[in-house]
Formats: C-alpha cells, sequence, structure tokens
C-alpha cells in the first residue's frame, strides 16, 4: 500500500514538473483601463427664475469648454468656446478648490445660515433683489459635490468677515478667469492681450506692475458686433492702486483702450 502511495506522488511530482508554463498578467494590466475624461470643476449662475446659465466646464484631461451668450434679449444665443490647462493648471486649480477654498466641505444650507447671522449681526441685509446665485461644483472622489451662494460679488464685499463666502468667490474668480481666457482664445491671445492692457496701464501708472492672464476678469461678446475684454489689476499690496483695464475691439476700427482706477465697491 505504502508503494503505490510513493509511486502516486512520483507521478504527481513529474506531471507538475513537465506542464507547459503558463504566461500570467500582472493584475495590473487587467485593472487598469483606459479612463474616459469626467467633470472635475464647473461653475454656473442660477438666475432669480431658476434659469441655469453655464460659465465652464472643467474636465479631468485639462480640456475646457466655457460658456458665451450671444445674440438679442429677445433671441439669446449660448455659444461655446474650447481651451486646454496644462498638468500644472490642473493641479494648481486642485489645489486652490479641494483646498484653499475647501468647496467641498461648503453646504449651500450652511452658507445661508452663517450669511443670516452676519446679517442680524452687523445690521446688513444678505437678501439681494435679483442677484443670481452662483453654484460651483467639484468632483470629490467618485462623488460630485456642488454649493450654491447668492450674490457673491456683492456679499463677498458686505461680509467679509465670512469665510464661505469668500472661497467661493475665490472658486468663482478663477473658474470665471479659466472661462475668459477660453472666450478669448487661449492663452496665447490672452497673453497678448494681457500685454497691450499692460502697455496702457503704465501710459498712466509707469511704475505698475505686470498684467498676465491670470488678471483678465471678462470677455462680453456686444450686440455690436464688439468685444469688450476686461482685466483686473490688483496693484501693490496696501498701496490702493487697483485698477480696471478695459479693451473694446471692433471688426471694423482699432481697440479702444481704458484705464478706471479704484474699482467702486459696493456695500
Amino acid at each position: 500500500m505504502d508503494g503505490c502511495i510513493r509511486f502516486a506522488c512520483l507521478g504527481l511530482c513529474l506531471l507538475v514538473a513537465t506542464a507547459p508554463t503558463l504566461a500570467v498578467e500582472p493584475k495590473s494590466a487587467a485593472l487598469s483601463p483606459i479612463q474616459s475624461p469626467v467633470r472635475v470643476a464647473t461653475l454656473a449662475f442660477i438666475e432669480p427664475d431658476g434659469t441655469r446659465r453655464p460659465v465652464v466646464e472643467v474636465w479631468s484631461n485639462g480640456f475646457v469648454q466655457a460658456a458665451e451668450q450671444g445674440g438679442t434679449r429677445d433671441n439669446p444665443i449660448q455659444i461655446t468656446r474650447k481651451d486646454q490647462l496644462t498638468s500644472a493648471e490642473m493641479r494648481e486649480l486642485h489645489r486652490l478648490l479641494a483646498g484653499e477654498c475647501r468647496i467641498s466641505s461648503l453646504s449651500s444650507t450652511g452658507i445661508r445660515e452663517t450669511l443670516q447671522a452676519a446679517s442680524q449681526e452687523q445690521q446688513l441685509t444678505s437678501e439681494i433683489t435679483g442677484a443670481a446665485e452662483t453654484e460651483v461644483g467639484l468632483l470629490v472622489g467618485k462623488h460630485w459635490h456642488a454649493v450654491t451662494c447668492p450674490a457673491v460679488s456683492i456679499l463677498t464685499r458686505r461680509f467679509p468677515d465670512v469665510a464661505e463666502v469668500q472661497n467661493v468667490a475665490t472658486a468663482q474668480a478663477r473658474l470665471q478667469n479659466i472661462a475668459a481666457v477660453a472666450l478669448l482664445g487661449g492663452s496665447e491671445i490672452a497673453d497678448r492681450q494681457a500685454a497691450a492692457a499692460t502697455r496702457k496701464l503704465r501710459e498712466l501708472h509707469p511704475e505698475a506692475g505686470v498684467i498676465t492672464r491670470r488678471d483678465l476678469k471678462m470677455v462680453r461678446q456686444l450686440p455690436n458686433g464688439n468685444r469688450f475684454v476686461q482685466f483686473h489689476y490688483a496693484g501693490s499690496p496696501g498701496q490702493g492702486n487697483a485698477c480696471l483695464v478695459s479693451l473694446t475691439q471692433s471688426p471694423m476700427g482699432p481697440t479702444r483702450m481704458s484705464v478706471l482706477d479704484s474699482p467702486t465697491v459696493v456695500r
């Protein structure tokens, strides 16, 4: 009996030793399919009547799609423009939205409750009639998080100590800048326009610094075919020399440029 067992074990060992080797693909190859780009950040405005007006979408591969409102008041049309962010710009955007602005930790309800408390304490209303809400969306892991804040451009100045509003305002400004660069035609064109704005600014303020495409605030297509481009120059810290540099571009004539010192603060 023992001899039979030894013979069976010997046969099994020979079978294993002489079996052909099977190529096994690493698990990482089977678990790493090519991922399709997904939206990672958005900005939109929600009008008082509930209409959602998209401003910009940023995708995981750096693709940018910005929306521009054209046409007339009676016959509005939406035009989309495309651009591409670099890997470094994508990392910076994520650090800003997820880190500095902490968008994923904000809630629309929490913002309104904080504003209501600040309004009662400072005796300043947080209800701005006719103002749109800002909606910032951010992909957090596999989950989409969106937060809304009313009348950001006004309330960020009215309540400078409400961190939640300031964070939404910072996120809005960066996403609007990304949209504006796309609407202008991309980074190279925005850089050229910024250089022209710098030259105009230094005609009035020779000591001024350099305006860059990060200072681009808005691009608007006017009903008469002209295009309005505006840069916000923050100025030197503590100097109070902030200003707006505007370019009105006409397909039929030269570009008109103007500088508005000390932008109006609305409280």
